[in-house]
């Protein structure tokens, strides 16, 4: 890894970390991008080191979807530091921003309500939505609680990344939609 420099401005803090010949802007204010449905507060102390590219997917999905998405409180749901060789895209240390995010999509209940996703219908309108937004890494977990996860993310090149995660085990996404 490069040079890291941080430069301040008044209140403003511009990072820019040098990997070879890649250039990764972290965050240039601690805003992000303009959201409708979720809140700085969702991401903790993630929040200014997150991808405004997965941000903006992620609300994008929201929206798409109708319903409400949690972000997932679990340790490492959102941001995970694994140093420069894990190559999770939630790893903060190696891609100088958090590119992925684990999540919990709604589904409504009747009335006003709303479940945790847990069918194969819920799933599959899930995965088809994350793909339309344009994530480029999408897996979806049934062995998780309090209902089905799904991780969504920003990982580099056109290809898209799919699997699922049934009782630990990873296998094929076509399975589970």
């Amino acid at each position: 890894m490069g040079a890291l420099i941080g430069i301040a401005a008044g209140a403003l803090l511009l990072t820019v970390v040098f990997r070879g010949n890649a250039v990764t802007n972290t965050n240039t204010d601690n805003t992000g991008p303009e959201l409708r449905y979720f809140e700085p507060e969702e991401f903790g102390p993630w929040w200014d080191k997150m991808s405004p590219e997965l941000l903006r997917k992620l609300d994008a999905f929201r929206h798409e979807w109708g319903a409400p998405v949690r972000v997932s409180p679990a340790d490492g749901g959102i941001g995970r530091h694994q140093g420069s060789e894990g190559a999770s895209q939630h790893n903060i240390d190696r891609w100088g921003q958090v590119r992925a995010v684990d999540v919990f999509p709604m589904v409504p209940a009747g009335g006003a309500g709303y479940r945790y996703m847990r069918t194969a219908t819920d799933r599959r309108r899930a995965y088809e939505i994350a793909q339309r937004v344009g994530f480029t890494g999408i897996g979806l977990y049934t062995d998780t609680t309090p209902g089905n996860m799904l991780h969504v993310d920003v990982r580099p090149g056109p290809a898209v990344a799919t699997w699922s995660r049934v009782s630990g085990e990873y296998m094929g996404i076509g399975l589970v939609v």
